[in-house]
């Protein structure tokens, strides 16, 4: 498999753009990894090409549904299968892989943050209607809200197909009926603040402003914009880690794989830097399980779980030391450690557990485990 070449189809416009080619460089990098090169085929030059030559699998990266449906089209058509790069597989068929963030839960994460700041009536603002992402995003978000009445309904989309600025003109129109506005990326976001500022409508003291890429601009500009921040060179990597999947794999026997690369929200002055939090806010009906997480007590214990799960064995030997109540002298030569490897493990153990010292650490355990030494059967 050394030897095989990755067939990579795409797009000029999608790899222009500061994401995508964060991605394809992430393709490039896992691929070096093995020895394997990339063979780039433009979408210009896509028809002319005969697939029957090339590996059974090729990954995709574009943001042009045209493309998209057309190369998926010519490679069913070899008994091909895609990987798609950045793009949700979802609506393209079960024979569809794919490695993306998923637009989805961070449009579900940015309208619950903007709810759980007390703004319960968002507008979507420079949604473009044939943009596969806006798309998505725009149909996320009238999900994840779908439950809370007025917060966000299909009369609070503003949609554009010629220039954005059909939308801001529209929205401006009536944006006192709003208290926060989600737009579809960080350029976005700035040509409407600019529209507003324009106006003298203020942000973030009138509207609450969010959106996502974390484009370098979101940090430069003022207000800085709060974004959702998405990890598109690991989304890459995992396309081509997909890629190797399944080529390795039996053309009888293979199945599609999803991947998809955790967001976050980076709060920021267009939303009064607002950090994002877990509050009253109702989940969405779509990622119902979301609820779990918002009892303070499964919170708590989630995290104590992530931070037990990260220790190793010494680090066990170590906790169960320190619950049995052992001073550090006596934890250092019990484990044959020095008094510097001591304060190393263990401020990554409070960190880990959101706590900053041996009696917090202890009452945490003591609180959620029960009393005594949970830890003391650790060998």
């Amino acid at each position: 498999m050394r030897d095989l070449f990755v067939p990579v189809l795409y797009d000029k416009k999608a790899i222009a753009s500061t994401q995508y080619s964060s991605a394809l460089q992430g393709i490039k990098t896992a691929a070096a990894r093995y020895g394997q090169r990339l063979q780039m085929i433009a979408a210009e030059d896509f028809d002319g090409v005969d697939f029957s030559a090339f590996p059974d699998v090729a990954i995709l990266v574009s943001i042009s549904m045209p493309f998209i449906e057309r190369a998926l089209t010519v490679m069913r058509s070899y008994r091909r299968t895609i990987v798609l790069t950045g793009i949700d597989s979802e609506q393209f068929g079960a024979d569809v892989s794919c490695a993306t963030p998923s637009r989805r839960a961070e449009t579900q994460q940015l309208v619950n943050y903007l709810y759980n700041c007390g703004k319960k009536h968002i507008a979507l603002v420079g949604f473009e209607v044939d943009s596969i992402n806006d798309n998505f995003r725009y149909h996320a978000a009238i999900t994840a809200a779908a439950v809370w009445g007025n917060v966000l309904s299909e009369k609070d989309v503003w949609h554009w197909k010629h220039d954005p600025l059909e939308s801001f003109a529209a929205f401006l129109q009536v944006y006192r009926q709003y208290d926060a506005v989600i737009c579809p990326n960080d350029v976005i976001a700035i040509c409407l603040i600019n529209e507003c500022k324009k106006r003298g409508i203020r942000i973030p003291q009138e509207l609450y402003l969010a959106s996502f890429g974390n484009m370098s601009v979101s940090s430069y500009y003022s207000p800085t914009i709060t974004t959702v921040t998405m990890d598109m060179f690991s989304v890459g990597e995992q396309a081509y880690n997909v890629w190797r999947f399944l080529t390795a794999s039996d053309t009888q026997t293979r199945t599609s794989i999803k991947i998809t690369v955790p967001s976050r929200i980076l709060a920021r002055e267009s939303t009064n830097c607002e950090e994002p939090r877990t509050g009253t806010g109702v989940s969405s009906p779509v990622l119902q399980a979301d609820r779990f997480y918002y009892n303070p007590v499964i919170s708590v214990l989630v995290g104590l779980d992530n931070c037990l799960s990260q220790r190793d064995a010494l680090d066990m030997r170590i906790i169960r030391s320190l619950m049995d109540g052992d001073n550090y002298e006596t934890i250092c030569e019990k484990h044959y450690i020095s008094s510097s490897t001591l304060r190393y493990r263990l401020n990554k153990v409070f960190s880990d557990a959101g706590v900053s010292s041996r009696k917090e650490f202890t009452a945490l355990i003591h609180s959620h485990l029960g009393e005594g030494n949970p830890f003391s059967y650790v060998e």
